[in-house]
């Protein structure tokens, strides 16, 4: 079934399943990024492999694990409150499933 209003991209929470809207939109015959963009988390060697290169966001796994540890030893050691506002900064890097890198 196709929908009359199509999307213009696709956000995939892992590399695998951009690998497989890739399949997707070349069974459909649809142009990324002219048709439709994609774009993952993750930045696995595979991404700018894909033809055409994938668009990927970047997240600092280790520092998210040791921040959580810390955070949880934090409030056991304290019997504090679990509320604690943290921000890491993840990266964006684009390639071609988005219009970028040329």
């Amino acid at each position: 079934m196709l929908l009359a209003e199509r999307p213009d991209g696709i956000f995939a929470s892992v590399e695998k399943l951009a690998v497989v809207a890739y399949r997707v939109c070349e069974q459909m015959q649809l142009r990324i990024p002219e048709d439709i963009k994609i774009i993952s988390f993750s930045n696995l060697q595979t991404a700018a492999l894909l033809n055409p290169s994938l668009t990927t966001i970047t997240q600092p796994a280790f520092e998210i694990g040791e921040t959580a540890a810390r955070e949880l030893l934090r409030i056991i050691k304290k019997k504090g409150s679990a509320k604690a506002d943290v921000v890491l900064k993840s990266r964006l890097i684009e390639r071609r499933s988005t219009g970028g890198e040329k």
